[in-house]
């Protein structure tokens, strides 16, 4: 089991946000260490010290924020082989920016749960409760 989780994230109008701090709660609830970071904030170093990653966009014209997308990339040279990965995030239309994001992680070799986790709109009640579940890393 993991005992250190990254939760990277960009958040637009606050909903990736609120999965990514429910994430949090149930990870540190399950006993695993976590570093919680938004995008901008965020190196390929607080990845590489992690046994697992979970990275956050919300849908952006059909793709995940621009600044996610970039820092997801930047990770290509990043030892992720056998890591955990998990991709979530909020969307108002059509929800592209998880899937995105998973299919980048699977191609580094990191082992991704599936499925990834969108949420329509404003994470709340069982939504949230879907987000603690994602942070306690169970496939």
């Amino acid at each position: 089991m993991a005992k250190k989780l990254a939760i990277i994230y960009g958040t637009g109008f606050g909903n990736t946000g609120i999965m990514a701090k429910a994430i949090e709660e149930g990870a540190r609830g399950a006993g695993i260490d976590v570093i919680i970071k938004k995008v901008e904030e965020a190196s390929p170093a607080d990845v590489e010290k992690a046994d697992a990653i979970a990275i956050g966009s919300p849908t952006y014209k059909g793709a995940g924020m621009p600044t996610v997308i970039k820092f997801v990339e930047g990770l290509s040279k990043t030892l992720l082989k056998g890591k955990v990965g998990a991709a979530f995030g909020s969307y108002g239309w059509s929800g592209e920016a998880a899937g995105v994001i998973s299919r980048m992680l699977k191609s580094y070799g990191m082992d991704v749960i599936e499925p990834d986790l969108r949420i329509k709109r404003i994470p709340e009640g069982e939504g949230v409760e879907v987000c603690r579940e994602l942070g306690k890393l169970r496939k």
